[in-house]
């Protein structure tokens, strides 16, 4: 009987921190069992750990079925009563806010210190002479679960800052059950305070995680991944956005101070990563998206995902049965491709290019979007008008391309059938152009010394250089100038559809460019023989107002404070 009574609370604690919507300011616990009901069972304790992890981004279909790849030059999504179209007619605010994570990203702070209060004093006494085996096994498992808290409440803050600025810094568990509960006294720290406090997370993570995990750990954070948190981190903070000189308010960035020294720190942060054995870049960029049976050196840190076919649902061309189209990759991001013979640009006014967009072009580009005429699951794909997956077609893709990165080929989704998908959080080829863009802004693309043994260029280099990429190294004698334009372009590339790109515009103040402004397509006709006509096109002129640089804290946080809090400029 108990054994079936302790099943059925389980059971209800898992539900409930699913469906459960907490709020920063909410004067309520986060409902947890006392010491001795958690004794009754590892598998509760086992739960408990795996709540904390539950408010992590999602990665795939973060935004109803569409993500921020939709919300930037990368994308458009097919359907346009997508929530997430309401970035790209500037309909959000503080009020209504299609990404706000405020409350949830808290939930998973107080779940941190939830679960290490709870294990404080969780010693399974009980087992030690009973089960010295079983006992070793509990003991073991609590202190590696306790040293995984700091780096997901750092995880947490970074997501938190990088999308309001300086915020609250809960540092420990809060009072709540009183008459004037702590929460609600507590005002935004400043930008700079929430980038130091992160940092210390990281390193208190760093210091106690385990270097490797086996695959049947595969998912649970690392030092790498810790250092890997710590090093974004220090690259944001030292970014434009949070170092403008006019600014005079702490909490939205820093004010004065040495930006060089922000930048070292970042490449620093990086080369760490980088310096560690435990990583390598995989030789394969096209089967780096696709979860195999085998643990892939180049991820440092991943979230895992059964058997599915959700994602492949959603972006699979409408003409393939049970497809929806979804996510269409831009015009902006093709052209972004260099041309592999020598690394120069793509060009519209090169006849030859204009009449064979996607030939000689950087690999990566077919593995990453699926263009006229390719061979994609079993058939050559028709995206011309008057093709089996162009107009006049309704919801075939709005932009002539589809989306290849992540998805499955090859699922009959009439016969149900699925695969397995991982969300990356932190690769290896992250941590080279972090460490290039720290290095390049600190000191230039060649400076080498005793500390930094690697360029920024070479660090570049060894990106482009993959096995089945092989791209042209960037030259010698680049300007700091030219090469940030250059690397840039390579983040946009290589890192295209990791969630990247609508965080990168807008640190590097670039998002009225970006985010705003045209998001084009191609209209592909046929034409004599066997070749096509490719226009390019604005599909759509998208919204921007300088103060979205940064998310708006929600109205309702604003009010539960009484006035505590201060909303973000001009929101």
């Amino acid at each position: 009987m108990k054994t079936t009574l302790f099943k059925k609370s389980l059971l209800i604690m898992m539900l409930a921190a699913g469906t459960q919507a907490c709020h920063f300011l909410d004067p309520e616990e986060y409902t947890i069992r006392s010491a001795d009901q958690m004794r009754e069972g590892f598998y509760y304790y086992q739960s408990l750990r795996a709540g904390a992890y539950t408010n992590l981004p999602t990665g795939y279909n973060s935004i109803g079925n569409s993500w921020l790849a939709a919300a930037c030059d990368e994308a458009e999504d097919v359907n346009p009563m997508e929530t997430i179209q309401s970035f790209n007619i500037g309909n959000w605010n503080q009020f209504s806010n299609p990404d706000d994570r405020w409350s949830a990203l808290y939930a998973g702070i107080r779940k941190t210190f939830d679960f290490t209060l709870l294990t404080d004093n969780q010693d399974w006494e009980s087992f030690r002479l009973s089960d010295p085996t079983e006992y070793e096994k509990r003991m073991y498992m609590t202190d590696m679960y306790r040293n995984e808290m700091p780096f997901l409440r750092a995880f947490y803050y970074f997501e938190l800052i990088k999308r309001y600025g300086g915020v609250p810094l809960v540092t420990k568990k809060l009072e709540v059950n009183t008459d004037l509960p702590e929460i609600l006294q507590m005002e935004r720290a400043g930008f700079a305070q929430c980038v130091d406090y992160i940092v210390s997370q990281c390193d208190l993570a760093a210091g106690k995680l385990l270097e490797e995990h086996d695959l049947s750990e595969a998912g649970s954070p690392t030092k790498g991944a810790a250092l890997a948190l710590k090093a974004r981190t220090l690259l944001y903070a030292a970014s434009d956005l949070f170092n403008r000189a006019e600014n005079t308010d702490p909490v939205t960035g820093y004010v004065g101070g040495d930006r060089q020294e922000r930048w070292k720190k970042a490449a620093r942060a990086a080369l760490a990563v980088l310096n560690m054995s435990a990583y390598r870049l995989n030789d394969s960029y096209s089967t780096l998206f696709q979860l195999g049976s085998a643990q892939n050196k180049e991820i440092i840190f991943e979230r895992r995902r059964g058997l599915l076919n959700s994602f492949e649902t959603i972006n699979y061309p409408i003409t393939f049965n049970g497809g929806k189209t979804g996510t269409c990759p831009s015009q902006n991001l093709v052209d972004a491709y260099e041309m592999q013979k020598d690394g120069s640009a793509f060009d519209w006014n090169d006849p030859n290019q204009q009449t064979h967009p996607y030939d000689g072009r950087d690999p990566r580009l077919k593995m990453t979007v699926v263009v006229n005429n390719s061979q994609w699951n079993g058939r050559a794909i028709e995206i011309w008008e008057g093709g089996k997956d162009g107009n006049p077609i309704d919801k075939t893709t709005k932009t002539g391309y589809y989306l290849k990165k992540y998805v499955a080929e090859n699922l009959d989704l009439t016969k149900n059938n699925t695969s397995y998908h991982q969300w990356i959080y932190f690769r290896l080829a992250e941590m080279y152009l972090d460490y290039a863009e720290a290095m390049n802004e600190a000191f230039g693309p060649d400076y080498t010394d005793s500390e930094f043994t690697l360029s920024a260029r070479d660090a570049v280099n060894r990106v482009r250089g993959r096995a089945d990429v092989k791209m042209p190294p960037f030259p010698t004698g680049m300007t700091q100038e030219s090469f940030r334009t250059r690397l840039r372009n390579e983040r946009r590339v290589e890192l295209a559809f990791e969630d990247h790109r609508f965080w990168d515009l807008r640190r590097w103040d670039q998002a009225a460019q970006g985010i705003g402004g045209e998001l084009r397509g191609v209209k592909i006709t046929k034409g004599s023989g066997d070749g096509f006509i490719y226009r390019p096109f604005v599909v759509e002129k998208r919204s921007y107002a300088p103060r979205m640089a940064l998310y708006p804290i929600p109205a309702s946080e604003i009010s539960k404070s009484k006035g505590m809090l201060k909303q973000n400029p001009n929101w």
